[in-house]
C-alpha cells in the first residue's frame, strides 16, 4: 500500500513539475525540498539555481538541462530513463483547472510546512523571558505568515476593471525587472516592479550601503536620455 502511495506522489510530484516548467514565475515559490521524489528534487534544483540566477530568464532547452544534470551527476546516479521519463512528462491530457488547483494546494501546504518549521526555529531561540526579545520573535513570526499571504495572492495581477478581470490577467514576469542578483530576484518574486518605487529595509550591517553603491540606468521619458547613476543618488535625482 505505501509503495502505490509512493508511485501516486512521484507521479503527482511529476505534473507538477511539468507545471513549474511551463510556468516559470513559480521557481520563486517552489523550494527544491518541495518534492519527496529525490530524482525530481535533483533536477529541479538544477534547473530551479539556473533559471533564477540567468539574466534571461529562460528556462533551459531539455537538451541544456540533460547537459547540466551529467555536470552535476557524473557518476550518473540518475539512468536516462528517468531523466527522460520526468523531462518528457506531459500534462496536456490534464485538465488544465483542476491541476492548476491542485498544484496551488500541494504548493501551499509545503510552504505552511517550512513557515511552520520556522517558527518553531525562531521559538527555540527564546532563550529568556524578556519582552523585547519576545516581540522581536513575535513580529519575526508574524513576518513570515504575511509574506505567504502575499506569495499566494500574487500568481495573476488584475486590472482596475473588476467588471472584466479575465481580459486584465497579467503575468508577473512581464511586470518585472531583474536586479541581476540571483538571490535579490528570488526575494523579490523575480525582480524589481515596474511602474513602483521600491524600498529596501534590513537590519544594521546587512549590506544596504554596499547595494546603494551599485550603478544602474535611468531614462528620462521626456528626453529619453539615459544615466548611469548609483541607486543612493536616485532619490536626488527624483527631487530634481
Amino acid at each position: 500500500m505505501n509503495n502505490q502511495k509512493e508511485v501516486m506522489n512521484a507521479g503527482m510530484e511529476k505534473d507538477f513539475f511539468t507545471w513549474i516548467m511551463d510556468h516559470p514565475t513559480q521557481f520563486y515559490k517552489v523550494e527544491p525540498s518541495f518534492f519527496k521524489n529525490e530524482d525530481i528534487q535533483f533536477i529541479y534544483k538544477i534547473i530551479r539555481d539556473e533559471y533564477i540566477i540567468n539574466k534571461s530568464k529562460k528556462v533551459p532547452s531539455p537538451q541544456q538541462i540533460v547537459a547540466m544534470i551529467k555536470l552535476h551527476d557524473p557518476e550518473e546516479n540518475i539512468s536516462n530513463q528517468v531523466i527522460k521519463t520526468i523531462l518528457k512528462n506531459d500534462n496536456s491530457d490534464i485538465d488544465t483547472s483542476w491541476l492548476e488547483n491542485r498544484f496551488k494546494a500541494w504548493r501551499l501546504s509545503k510552504q505552511l510546512t517550512s513557515i511552520t518549521y520556522d517558527s518553531i526555529d525562531q521559538i527555540r531561540n527564546l532563550n529568556e523571558i524578556d519582552y523585547n526579545n519576545v516581540s522581536d520573535i513575535a513580529a519575526k513570526i508574524k513576518s513570515i505568515y504575511n509574506n505567504l499571504s502575499l506569495i499566494e495572492n500574487d500568481d495573476e495581477d488584475l486590472g482596475v476593471d473588476f467588471d472584466d478581470p479575465e481580459s486584465h490577467k497579467q503575468e508577473i514576469s512581464l511586470n518585472k525587472i531583474p536586479s541581476g542578483w540571483g538571490n535579490v530576484d528570488l526575494l523579490l518574486s523575480g525582480g524589481w516592479d515596474k511602474g513602483t518605487f521600491s524600498v529596501l529595509m534590513g537590519e544594521t550591517n546587512v549590506g544596504k550601503c554596499t547595494l546603494g553603491q551599485t550603478r544602474i540606468s535611468v531614462k528620462n521619458k521626456n528626453t529619453n536620455e539615459i544615466k548611469d547613476i548609483k541607486i543612493e543618488d536616485f532619490y536626488e535625482l527624483l527631487k530634481k
